[in-house]
């Protein structure tokens, strides 16, 4: 019981941690045009998580000699599966590893909890509506040819590409958000956002002089979408800059697989109803 409290406190603070200085998208409040279940959504989701909690955590995570929760010291077992399943240019050019099938399986590993976390949620907030304007079918169409964009790009264009493999959704995701912003970008999205709930408290204290309930504290802000991914974008375009400049990848992170897939959401017009391409083409309301 205190193991759970512990655990679940440590999430809570390292949230709130990740959500101070940076929006952290939780919701888009926007209405769906057609209703869709997002099925193909959860699905990912699901997949995604199953994927880590069955095969991967158990090769990073264990129970130590009295029975405590430890992060495994010996990751040999997990280094394995990464270059095996993981993208990377080595895998495609000496046909090592599943071959040509980590294109799609590197979008469904994750290197710890939160890279995993971060993603789904990121999944969950833009792929609803982005699922809603293509159909389930086609959403997950246009979700796995963007993550295979993005690795292409990551191989492409990072010249460290070589010397380790790419795992996660981001790529994939980093296309949705890229189509949310093309066909959504008047939308407001909820953040979990510290320092942005601390401005906003001192507006809202003299507002309530002027307006009868009107709350003064709120966790969540709601941001432009256009805003919110500009940041993304910017927070993506230097550090690969940075990797491209230095031949050495900044922070370990795949910074231009997810620049790749965010330009590869122009494709999302191909997958799109043909009714909602019409509307937008014509400049009307999505």
């Amino acid at each position: 019981m205190c193991l759970a409290i512990l655990i679940l406190a440590l999430f809570l603070l390292t949230l709130l941690a990740m959500s101070f200085l940076v929006p952290l998208p939780v919701n888009d409040s926007g209405l769906t045009r057609y209703r869709t279940v997002p099925w193909t959504t959860l699905l990912l989701i699901m997949v995604n998580t199953l994927i880590f909690v069955l095969w991967v955590a158990p090769d990073l995570y264990g129970r130590g000699p009295n029975d405590e929760f430890i992060v495994q010291t010996d990751f040999e077992d997990y280094i394995t599966k990464v270059n095996v399943y993981g993208y990377s240019e080595t895998t495609l050019r000496r046909g090592t590893g599943v071959g040509a099938f980590v294109t799609f399986s590197h979008m469904f590993m994750h290197a710890d909890f939160w890279h995993l976390f971060g993603n789904m949620i990121y999944l969950w907030t833009f792929g609803r509506r982005v699922e809603d304007a293509c159909g389930s079918w086609r959403f997950l169409g246009f979700y796995l040819l963007v993550g295979m964009l993005a690795g292409m790009g990551f191989v492409l264009l990072d010249p460290s590409s070589n010397e380790g493999a790419a795992v996660g959704a981001s790529g994939a995701i980093s296309g949705v958000m890229g189509a949310y912003l093309l066909l959504f970008p008047g939308a407001r999205v909820s953040c979990l956002w510290g320092i942005g709930s601390l401005i906003r408290t001192p507006v809202a204290v003299v507002g309530v002089s002027l307006e009868k309930n009107q709350k003064i504290w709120k966790w969540t802000v709601s941001l432009p979408a256009w805003v919110l991914l500009i940041l993304y974008v910017i927070q993506n375009a230097i550090p690969s800059i940075e990797t491209i400049q230095s031949d050495v990848e900044v922070g370990g992170v795949a910074y231009l697989a997810h620049l790749s897939g965010f330009l590869a959401a122009l494709t999302v017009f191909f997958f799109v109803r043909k009714d909602l391409l019409m509307r937008y083409l014509y400049g009307r309301a999505l």
